[in-house]
C-alpha cells in the first residue's frame, strides 16, 4: 500500500496544529495551510481559483443558515438572565438534598442548553451564577468547578446544538434527525451527572452540603417561571417532528418566542437587543471564518487522497465496525486533551466520515457519538476548554482543584459512551419515528 497520501495529509494536519500552537486562529490556520498545500500539489492558479469560490460555497449553504438564529436565541436568553429562572427551578426541586446545589447546576445547564446551544456560554453563565451560591453553602472548589464544567458540556448535545449543525453541514446529514437523536443521550447525561454527584459525596462527604428547603409556594412559583422555556423547546421540537417547519424556520420561531417571553417579563430593551445582536455577529463571524478555512483545508485533504487511503488501510486491518469505533474513540480522547473541540470536529470528520460510511455505521449515530466524545475533550485535562472558562470566572480556584473535580464526571461520560455503543437505539429510536 502507498502510504504517501497519509504522510501528505499528516503533514497538513501537523502544520495546522503548529500554527494553532503559535496562537493563530484555527480558521486562518486551516485557510493558509489549505491554500499553500493545494498550490503545491495542484499549482498556484488552481489554488487561487479554489480560493475564489470555496468561501462563498461554504457560507452560502442553506444548512448553515440555522446557526446564526440559534446563536442569537442563546444570546437573548443569556441577556435576559433566563438561566437564573432555570437554576431557581432546579434548586426548588433538588436544592435541599445533599449535593442538591451541584445537581441544580447540572439541571439548569441542561435546561439552558435547550435555548443556548453553546457549551462555553453555558459553562460561563453557570460559573457566574451558581459558583458563589455553592461556595456560600460550603461546597468544595473541586465539586463546584467539576459540576459546572461538565454540566456546561450539555450545551453542545441538547438541541439546539451548534456542534450538531456543523456536523450536519460537514456530512450533509439532516439537522432534524440529529436533534432528535441527541434528546435521549442528553437526558442520560443529566441523570448520570446527578448520580455522579451523589456517589462523589458518598466517598467525599466534606466536599458538599445542602441548601435550605424552600416553602412549597416558593417552589411552585420557581417551577412555574420556567414552564415558558420548556414550552418554547416543545414548540420547536414538535414543529420539526411534524414537519411544520424546517430547522432554519424552527430557529426563527425560537428567536421570536424568546423575544416575546422577554417582553412579557418586562425585560426587553433596545440595549439588550443590540448587545445580543453584536454578540451573535462576533460568534457567528468567528464560526464562519472556521467554516471557510475548513472548506479550503478539505480541498487539500481531498487532493492528497488521504481519506481514501485511510479507508483502504482500515479495510486491510479487517476491523469490525466496533473495532473502528473504538479506534476513533481513542483518537478523539487523545486529541481532546490537546486541542479545541470545534477544531477537532472540523479536522477529523473529513477523514473519519468516509471510514464509517464504508464500515456501514449509521452517520446520524456517529454524529451523536462524535459530539459526545468531543464533549469529553471539553473537560479533559490539561487543556479542556470548559476548564479554562471556569478558571477565567473563578480565578482564585487552583487549576489542580478544577482537574480533580472533573475526573468523576469523565467516568460518567465513559459510561454514556459505552451505552450508546452497546445500544445504538438510544440515538436512533427517535429519528426512526420521523421516517
Amino acid at each position: 500500500m502507498d502510504y504517501g497520501p497519509i504522510i501528505d495529509g499528516g503533514l497538513a494536519f501537523a502544520s495546522v496544529l503548529i500554527l494553532m500552537a503559535l496562537n493563530i486562529p484555527i480558521g486562518i490556520a486551516m485557510l493558509v495551510v489549505g491554500f499553500i498545500g493545494f498550490a503545491y500539489i495542484s499549482g498556484f492558479n488552481p489554488a487561487v481559483l479554489v480560493l475564489g469560490f470555496a468561501p462563498y460555497e461554504a457560507v452560502s449553504k442553506y444548512s448553515l443558515s440555522v446557526m446564526p438564529l440559534f446563536v442569537l436565541m442563546g444570546n437573548l436568553a443569556n441577556s435576559a438572565n433566563l438561566s437564573r429562572n432555570l437554576y431557581d427551578a432546579a434548586y426548588a426541586v433538588v436544592g435541599h438534598y445533599k449535593g442538591g446545589l451541584a445537581m441544580s447546576t447540572v439541571g439548569a445547564c441542561g435546561g439552558f442548553g435547550m435555548i443556548c446551544g453553546s457549551s462555553i456560554a453555558t459553562a460561563a453563565t453557570m460559573a457566574q451564577m451558581a459558583g458563589p451560591e455553592m461556595k456560600r453553602h460550603g461546597y468544595s472548589e473541586a465539586l463546584i468547578s467539576g459540576s459546572i464544567a461538565s454540566g456546561g458540556t450539555l450545551g453542545i448535545i441538547i438541541p439546539p446544538s451548534v456542534m450538531l449543525v456543523i456536523y450536519a453541514y460537514l456530512t450533509e446529514q439532516s439537522v432534524q434527525e440529529l436533534f432528535f437523536a441527541a434528546l435521549i443521550p442528553g437526558a442520560i447525561a443529566v441523570v448520570l451527572y446527578m448520580v455522579t454527584i451523589r456517589v462523589f459525596l458518598y466517598f467525599y462527604p466534606d466536599h458538599g452540603g445542602h441548601g435550605e428547603k424552600m416553602p412549597l409556594n416558593e417552589r411552585l412559583v420557581a417551577i412555574w417561571r420556567v414552564i415558558p422555556i420548556f414550552f418554547i423547546f416543545a414548540i420547536i421540537m414538535t414543529g420539526l417532528y411534524l414537519g411544520f417547519f424546517t430547522a432554519t424556520e424552527s430557529a426563527a420561531v425560537g428567536v421570536i418566542l424568546v423575544i416575546i417571553l422577554i417582553f412579557l417579563k418586562g425585560d426587553l430593551t433596545i440595549k439588550m437587543l443590540r448587545d445580543a445582536t453584536w454578540a451573535t455577529i462576533r460568534t457567528v463571524g468567528s464560526l464562519y471564518l472556521i467554516v471557510v478555512g475548513a472548506s479550503m483545508f478539505n480541498f487539500l485533504i481531498t487532493v492528497t487522497q488521504m481519506p481514501f487511503t485511510v479507508v483502504d488501510f482500515i479495510d486491510s486491518l479487517a476491523l469490525t465496525p466496533l473495532g473502528i469505533i473504538l479506534v476513533i474513540c481513542a483518537i478523539y480522547i487523545v486529541l481532546g486533551t490537546l486541542m479545541d473541540s470545534l477544531a477537532m470536529l472540523f479536522l477529523s470528520i473529513p477523514v473519519f466520515y468516509p471510514v464509517i460510511v464504508e464500515a456501514g455505521i449509521d452517520p446520524v449515530w456517529f454524529g451523536i457519538f462524535a459530539v459526545i466524545v468531543v464533549e469529553f475533550g471539553l473537560v479533559s485535562p490539561p487543556v479542556g476548554m470548559n476548564l479554562f472558562v471556569i478558571k477565567g470566572v473563578m480565578q482564585s480556584t487552583p487549576l489542580k482543584s478544577i482537574w480533580f473535580g472533573t475526573i468523576p464526571f469523565l467516568f460518567a461520560d465513559m459510561i454514556r459512551i459505552a451505552l450508546i455503543i452497546v445500544f445504538p437505539a438510544i440515538c436512533l429510536y427517535l429519528p426512526s419515528l420521523m421516517s
